[in-house]
C-alpha cells in the first residue's frame, strides 16, 4: 500500500475568505471551513483579534458579505441592523455571485 504525506511543496494556496488575498501556509487559519489569514480573524464590528471558540459568526450576512465573525462578549449581541450599518461604514462590499462553470 503506497502512502503519500503532504509537504509544504504540495500546498495549494487558497484565497482568504475575508480579504480575498492568497493565504500562505504559515498564515493559514481555517474556521468553520473558511480559510483566512491569522491577521484577518478580527471582530467585524470593533476590530478586536478573535480566538477560535470565543466568537460568533453572523449567519444572516454570509450570502451578502461572506463570513463575518464578532467577539462574543459584546459585539455578537448587537442588533443585526447595527452590525450591518457598521459593515457598510467600514466599506465592506457585497459579494458578487459566483459564475457557474460549464
Amino acid at each position: 500500500m503506497a502512502m503519500h504525506f503532504g509537504t509544504a511543496q504540495d500546498y495549494e494556496m487558497k484565497d482568504c475568505a475575508i480579504c480575498n488575498e492568497g493565504v500562505p501556509l504559515g498564515e493559514k487559519l481555517v474556521v468553520e471551513k473558511e480559510t483566512i489569514h491569522l491577521g484577518c480573524f478580527k471582530c467585524a464590528y470593533c476590530g478586536t483579534r478573535l480566538q477560535v471558540g470565543n466568537c460568533a459568526m453572523e449567519l444572516s450576512f454570509y450570502n451578502r458579505y461572506g463570513p463575518c465573525w464578532y467577539c462574543s462578549l459584546i459585539c455578537a449581541h448587537l442588533p443585526t441592523g447595527e452590525k450591518e450599518a457598521k459593515l457598510k461604514e467600514l466599506g465592506k462590499q457585497v459579494r458578487q455571485p459566483k459564475k457557474k462553470q460549464n
